[in-house]
């Protein structure tokens, strides 16, 4: 690979905000026919460059596709995943044999499979490895289950009424299927994070039965043993009933008080009667807070900082059919206070997934989103900087070689640097303080993709360990 000198204006990294409040341009289509009835999306570092790419699965073509960042706004397909499965419900990029790369895991409702396919770090997908079948896969969610350190899977079995995992050796090679749960009628998403503060993880599953007032959200608690006796407990009591559909749910630290709340988003039974709720973690049960929308069935929900003001916020998108149906956004004051939605966008129909990354490096956060009753892959900008440099010097500023093999330098610093290195999967594998015209010791380091941030600087900068 050519080794090339990132060269970045120091006005890029110390930015001028271009209003108080975060907003968004217009919808930028990446593809206008993706194929039919696209339903599945996640954003990554895919190729070893620094820009994070897209990839899409659709649930009537069948279709797996990558798409390149080119670093300049616009991405490019590539060519179609070689695979045979039909009906894909969910995919997600995820490091799953420990060689740093991104891998492409993949629920597919239609042929009951969990599947794989490896990554070469440079965008090349390997042929298709079976995890296990599960009948009406759906849901999925990844983590370490067992506590030996490895990304096991947890998948939702729509059709069998159970919710099973997966546990991985490191290398990609899966066990056979373990139960989490098996009581519950039509489980359609789980989300593993560790609830109670005893380093396992626990899941949040909700129900996604048609029927009107019979969903059900469950918390099962993890019982981890040493590492690999694996049972869960469910919650003595629900954190609610009675619901209708549920599209997503997720455990986040909603009110920043260090316990773990949920985000729910319900799809109404007829257009127009979805809701979306904030559950709060009183310590002794849930308290259900209705979040005011114009969305008529709230359907995926994201929990990032979308202003950079250190509090996460809410993207929400609208699984309504039409072609005006929003994605909004909810600004967080913190403790737990909300602004009222902000329209990021009202030209799409069937906004069921979306997902967000900083595609253009400029230290704000995008959104990327499939419309699904329109086969498009769109994405939006986040204005939140600008590149001016009224108030900022141009000096220039360098990080080379990049790639790099032993030591990363820096050019155009005049004072001493806290610089923190993580890796792909957001963990923090580097800390250290650098003087003048030091360099960055990166030796010790897998190759792949990282992550540089440098402490009082409110932005990142991407770097390949070769």
């Amino acid at each position: 690979m050519k080794k090339t000198l990132l060269t970045i204006t120091l006005s890029v990294f110390v930015f001028a905000v271009t209003t108080a409040q975060t907003t968004f341009g217009p919808k930028q289509t990446i593809n206008s026919n993706t194929g039919n009835d696209p339903y599945a999306i996640a954003s990554g570092f895919i190729d070893g460059d620094a820009y994070a790419d897209i990839i899409v699965g659709t649930t009537i073509a069948n279709t797996l596709v990558w798409y390149k960042n080119n670093g300049n706004g616009t991405f490019t397909a590539q060519p179609n995943i070689t695979n045979t499965i039909s009906f894909i419900s969910n995919l997600m990029l995820v490091d799953l044999n420990n060689d740093t790369f991104l891998d492409l895991l993949v629920t597919a409702y239609s042929s009951n499979s969990v599947t794989w396919y490896a990554n070469d770090g440079n965008g090349n997908f390997g042929a298709e490895q079976s995890i296990g079948t599960v009948n009406g896969a759906s849901g999925l969610s990844v983590g370490t289950i067992d506590g030996d350190a490895t990304i096991d899977v947890a998948v939702t079995s729509y059709d069998n009424d159970n919710v099973v995992w997966f546990a991985n050796n490191g290398a990609g090679v899966f066990g056979s299927a373990n139960t989490i749960d098996n009581t519950l009628d039509s489980p359609g998403t789980v989300f593993l994070k560790d609830i109670d503060g005893d380093t396992d993880l626990d899941a949040l599953i909700s129900t996604s039965n048609y029927t009107p007032g019979v969903n059900v959200l469950e918390i099962f608690r993890n019982n981890l043993v040493g590492s690999g006796t694996v049972s869960f407990t469910k919650d003595a009591t629900s954190v609610v009933t009675g619901k209708n559909n549920f599209a997503y749910a997720i455990f986040e630290d909603v009110d920043g008080d260090s316990n773990l709340d949920i985000l729910a988003s319900v799809l109404g039974t007829t257009a127009g009667t979805g809701s979306f709720s904030w559950y709060e973690d009183n310590g002794v049960g849930f308290t259900e807070t209705p979040f005011t929308t114009s969305l008529g069935n709230p359907s995926s929900v994201i929990f990032a900082d979308l202003d950079n003001d250190t509090v996460k916020d809410i993207v929400l998108s609208n699984g309504t059919a039409g072609p005006t149906n929003q994605i909004v956004w909810f600004k967080n004051n913190g403790s737990g206070s909300f602004a009222a939605e902000a329209v990021i966008d009202a030209t799409q129909s069937n906004t069921f997934v979306m997902t967000i990354s900083d595609f253009e490096n400029d230290g704000d956060l995008d959104i990327a989103s499939l419309a699904y009753n329109q086969d498009d892959l769109n994405w939006f900008e986040n204005l939140k900087f600008t590149l001016g440099t009224d108030e900022f010097s141009t000096q220039q500023f360098s990080i080379y070689p990049n790639p790099a093999k032993n030591s990363l330098n820096f050019k155009g610093f005049n004072e001493n640097l806290e610089v923190s290195v993580f890796d792909i999967l957001g963990k923090q594998v580097m800390t250290t303080s650098l003087s003048m015209n030091q360099s960055l010791d990166i030796s010790g380091l897998n190759n792949g993709m990282y992550i540089l941030k440098f402490e009082g600087i409110n932005s990142t900068f991407k770097f390949i360990k070769q």
